[in-house]
C-alpha cells in the first residue's frame, strides 16, 4: 500500500482536499504540521505537529519516513528551508519527492514536477529534449476565474492560525519575516491600494498603447520574498535589481524609449518603490522616462512593449507567447537559446535578440503536458484534485504512486520534537 507524507502547502484546504481523495484511492496519508496554519488546514490519515528545532528535522523526516514506510512526499515549494532539507532526506532515501508550484503558465494553471521546480526543475529542458518530444495533444480546460479575494481570505485565516497556537509551535521561523499583524496590515493595504490604483491609473492604459506604444521597454516586478529572487538570481532584491536595470536602460536604451516598472499584484500592499524609482531617476538622468505603475492590464502592454526584462517571472513565458524580444537576469528554466535574448543586458536594448515562434510552441506544448495541471489552488479545487490524481495514476502504472486499494482510516493526530 503507498504512503504519502505531505508537508506545508498553499494557503487553504488544497492539500487537505489532495489527500482526502488520496485516502479514498487507498493511499496512507501522513499530515505533518509545523505551525497552526498547517494544522488548520491540514488533514491526513495521521497528523503530527512537529514542534521541534529546525536542527532536529532531518533526523525527525528520516525516521520518519522509514517506521512509515513513506514512498511519496509533497510538497508546495522547494526552497523553504524545512523543504529543502526534506527534499535531501527523500534524495538519500529514494523517495519520491513532489513539489506544487503557482503556474508556469498563468493564471490557470498549477504546477507539479518531480525533485523541484523553476531552475531546480528535474525535467530535461534542452533543445534536443523538446525538439523529440511527441505531443499528447491534450488541450486546456476553461479558465479558472479570479482568485485574489479567496486567495487573502485564505492568507489571512492561515496567519490568524499560526498566531495563534503560536506558543505550541515556539521553535517555529516561518520562511517569511513578518508577524502575523504586519501580514494583516498588508493585505488590508492592500485591498485599499487595489481601488486606489485602478482609479489613478485609469488612463494610463491609453497611454501605453498610444503614445508610448512600441516606444516602452517592460519591467514586471516580482514579489520582494521571492524564492526566484533568493534563489535563483544572485540580485540582493528587488531594489537592486531595479537599480541595475535603471543604470543599464539610462547607458544603453534609445533616447525615445521609456522604461515601465509594473508592480506584482500580490505585492500591492507589502512594498512600494516609486521614492527609489524617483531617486534613480534623478541619479541615471532618465526623468520623464520612467513610468511606475500597478494593475495595468499586462496581455495589454505586452501586445505594445518593444521588449521584457525579467529576474526570472513566469511573465517571461507570457511575454515570449506575444513573441516580445525577453532578458532574462537570474536563471529560469525558460532561459533557452532561440527564445530569450543570450547577450548581456546593456546589448538587449539596441538589438535584442528576437524569438523562434515555432520553437516556443513546441516549448509551450512541452512544458504544459510535462508539468502544468489546469486549475487553481484557490478556486475549483475538486477539479483541480481530479486531474492530479489522473495524472499521478498514468505515472503510477510503472512507479506505483498512486495504486487502487481500499479507504484508509482518518485523521489521527500525533505530536512530536
Amino acid at each position: 500500500m503507498s504512503v504519502a507524507v505531505f508537508l506545508q502547502g498553499p494557503h487553504g484546504p488544497f492539500f487537505a482536499q489532495l489527500a482526502k481523495r488520496f485516502s479514498q484511492l487507498g493511499v496512507v496519508t501522513h499530515k505533518i504540521n509545523f505551525n497552526g496554519g498547517d494544522r488548520y488546514f491540514g488533514w491526513g490519515n495521521y497528523q503530527v505537529d512537529f514542534t521541534g528545532r529546525e536542527a532536529d528535522w532531518p533526523s525527525f523526516f528520516r525516521r520518519y519516513l522509514s517506521e512509515h514506510g513513506a514512498d511519496t512526499v509533497f510538497a508546495y515549494g522547494d526552497c523553504r528551508r524545512l523543504h529543502e532539507s526534506a527534499k535531501k532526506v527523500c534524495q538519500s532515501m529514494g523517495v519520491a519527492f513532489i513539489v506544487f508550484e503557482e503556474g508556469y503558465l498563468r493564471p490557470d494553471f498549477v504546477t507539479m514536477e518531480w525533485g523541484g521546480v523553476n531552475a531546480f526543475s528535474s525535467t530535461d529542458w534542452s533543445r534536443q529534449a523538446i525538439d523529440q518530444y511527441l505531443p499528447r495533444g491534450c488541450t486546456p480546460a476553461a479558465p479558472v476565474g479570479h482568485t485574489f479575494w479567496r486567495r487573502a481570505y485564505f492568507a489571512s485565516a492561515y496567519y490568524l492560525a499560526m498566531r495563534f497556537a503560536q506558543s505550541e509551535f515556539a521553535s517555529y521561523r516561518h520562511h517569511r519575516n513578518r508577524s502575523w499583524l504586519q501580514e494583516g496590515v498588508c493585505w488590508l493595504r492592500s485591498f485599499y491600494r487595489k481601488g486606489l490604483y485602478k482609479f489613478n491609473e485609469r488612463g494610463l492604459i491609453r497611454q501605453m498603447t498610444g503614445k508610448y506604444s512600441g516606444r516602452f521597454y517592460l519591467f514586471p516586478l516580482q514579489t520582494c520574498d521571492d524564492f526566484q529572487l533568493r534563489k535563483h538570481s544572485d540580485l540582493l532584491s528587488i531594489e537592486n535589481a531595479i537599480d541595475v536595470v535603471c543604470k543599464s536602460f539610462a547607458r544603453n536604451a534609445p533616447e525615445d524609449t521609456v522604461i515601465v516598472f509594473k508592480h506584482h499584484p500580490m505585492d500591492r500592499g507589502f512594498c512600494h518603490y516609486q521614492r527609489l524609482i524617483s531617486v534613480l531617476e534623478a541619479r541615471y538622468r532618465i526623468s520623464g522616462r520612467v513610468i511606475y505603475c500597478h494593475d495595468l492590464h499586462l496581455p495589454t502592454l505586452l501586445d505594445h512593449t518593444r521588449g521584457v526584462v525579467t529576474i526570472n517571472s513566469t511573465v517571461g513565458i507570457s511575454a515570449l507567447l506575444h513573441k516580445v524580444p525577453t532578458k532574462v537576469m537570474g536563471r529560469s528554466l525558460y532561459d533557452l537559446p532561440g527564445l530569450t535574448h543570450q547577450g548581456s543586458l546593456s546589448s538587449f536594448w539596441k538589438k535584442p535578440e528576437p524569438v523562434d515562434i515555432n520553437f516556443f510552441r513546441r516549448f509551450h506544448t512541452y512544458l504544459y503536458e510535462r508539468t502544468q495541471v489546469d486549475g487553481s489552488f484557490s478556486r475549483g479545487l475538486k477539479s483541480t484534485v481530479d486531474r492530479i490524481c489522473a495524472r499521478l495514476k498514468e505515472v503510477g502504472r510503472k512507479d506505483s504512486i498512486l495504486p487502487l486499494s481500499k479507504p484508509v482510516g482518518t485523521n489521527i493526530r500525533t505530536d512530536a520534537k
